[in-house]
């Protein structure tokens, strides 16, 4: 990654409303992240906290999400510098439109509006944090405070994980045993949720595993940047350690996750990494060759012993892509509704093969809900950004800032992990991920 650092806007050049605004998002983030962690098509089983530890320490209802978002959307209209963006690319940033666009027809075919009309809702507040990104931010190219509460965020689902790997989730199956801790009937029903309490993978804040995993592909490579963006006055080897500390944290907290997936995407954006990095050549063949080593080494001695775990995994998972294949043939057109993938499954699925209420491919799971275009309109909106990004934003033979490459990386390593699980259905990945997608593209082609 480039040693070049974006500098801090001079004080005085941003009104008093870019600031509010920047304050606010990264207020927001850090609530979304660490409070809006289920799927937004399990939004009716959460309950409201009734009492200042479940305030603190479960899940909030994904309608506080849209109540606290008011007040950011609202101060960011009036931070929009209203003018067209760059020539350049420009007909991409209108692909999230025609997604949106696609998901509000498809709607109208749906089978289960229940399940189909929170989905709608979040893809609408997906869209809407791009193009506030995307003009809100534009000319400001260190928004501090939100790389503060998305780092925040980071820190204290890191944290409920290491509590959790020592001892927390022993802890917490013998309170739900004992009745110490009151659980919803559906939750008790629900077999997926005894698998997370009796299971020794860690995760977080988040309903799944999978999910810690994917918000630390997203938020630790930006956070590790901005670290050392931090505390610029200290000595280089303090900083370092800084950094290291956070970064061994994020690492074993993605180890003890227990993603296989997961694990190997961060090997790729790792290498992708130090590939862009500006280091000597040797310095960055010796050190991809360790990366690949040290990554290798932890796959196997990780996984060796939950071989046949993984296996049923990933049976299960193909047998969800091959579900979502024969839907999307059944209904090619409009699919079956956002966020019906269960529903749609329910009768077609095989003997013995595990329940699933989502794809766990966000891919796949737009043809089966939205039909073949809207399975085109996602993977266009996503790839055709990404690329156009590392293209035009990360010139080959020039320097760049490397926390821009932070959060495209961090954006890569989530997307990737898409192709395993079912991520853009997280309120605390979706919101932040399109919000730090549109500021990337509204920041300049120039190198900065």
């Amino acid at each position: 990654m480039p040693s070049k650092i974006a500098k801090p806007a001079t004080p005085g050049t941003e009104t008093a409303t870019p600031r509010v605004f920047m304050v606010l998002t990264g207020i927001f983030f850090f609530i979304a992240v660490i409070k809006f962690g289920d799927p937004v098509i399990f939004a009716d089983l959460v309950e409201p906290p009734d009492n200042y530890l479940k305030y603190i320490y479960y899940s909030w209802p994904l309608s506080w999400g849209y109540v606290l978002m008011f007040p950011v959307f609202l101060t960011g209209l009036f931070a929009i510098k209203w003018r067209p963006p760059a020539q350049r690319g420009r007909v991409l940033f209108f692909l999230p439109l025609v997604w949106l666009g696609w998901e509000v027809i498809a709607s109208a075919a749906t089978i289960a509006p229940k399940l189909t009309v929170p989905t709608l809702e979040h893809f609408a507040a997906c869209v809407g944090f791009f193009y506030l990104g995307l003009f809100a931010l534009r000319g400001v190219r260190n928004p501090w405070p939100i790389w503060a509460g998305l780092a925040l965020a980071l820190a204290w689902t890191m944290h409920s994980a290491l509590e959790q790997h020592f001892g927390g989730l022993a802890e917490t199956m013998r309170e739900v045993q004992s009745g110490e801790i009151k659980v919803s009937p559906e939750l008790l029903q629900n077999p997926a949720y005894w698998l997370r309490v009796v299971s020794d993978r860690v995760f977080g804040t988040f309903m799944y595993p999978n999910a810690l995993a994917a918000g630390i592909l997203l938020l630790l490579p930006f956070t590790l940047v901005f670290i050392w963006q931090v505390v610029p006055k200290l000595r280089a080897l303090v900083r370092a350690l800084f950094v290291a500390i956070v970064g061994v944290c994020g690492v074993a907290c993605l180890y003890w996750s227990g993603s296989k997936a997961a694990w190997l995407f961060m090997v790729c954006v790792g290498v992708i990494g130090l590939y862009r990095a500006n280091l000597p050549a040797l310095w960055k063949r010796v050190l991809v060759y360790i990366l690949i080593l040290v990554g290798a080494a932890g796959f196997v001695f990780k996984y060796v012993d939950s071989a046949s775990r993984g296996k049923r995994s990933m049976e299960a998972r193909v047998v969800y892509w091959q579900a979502a294949l024969k839907i999307t043939r059944q209904h090619p057109f409009l699919g079956t509704g956002p966020g019906t993938f269960g529903e749609a499954f329910r009768p077609i699925r095989p003997e013995g093969a595990e329940p699933a209420k989502l794809a766990h491919n966000d891919y796949l799971e737009q043809a089966s809900d939205s039909g073949v275009f809207g399975f085109l309109a996602f993977t266009a909106m996503i790839l055709g950004l990404l690329f156009h990004l590392y293209r035009y934003r990360f010139p080959e033979n020039g320097s760049f800032s490397a926390m821009n490459f932070a959060v495209w990386l961090g954006l890569l390593g989530l997307f990737l992990h898409s192709t395993m699980e079912f991520n853009l259905y997280y309120p605390a990945f979706g919101w932040p991920a399109f919000f730090l997608l549109g500021w990337l593209c509204g920041q300049k082609d120039m190198a900065v």
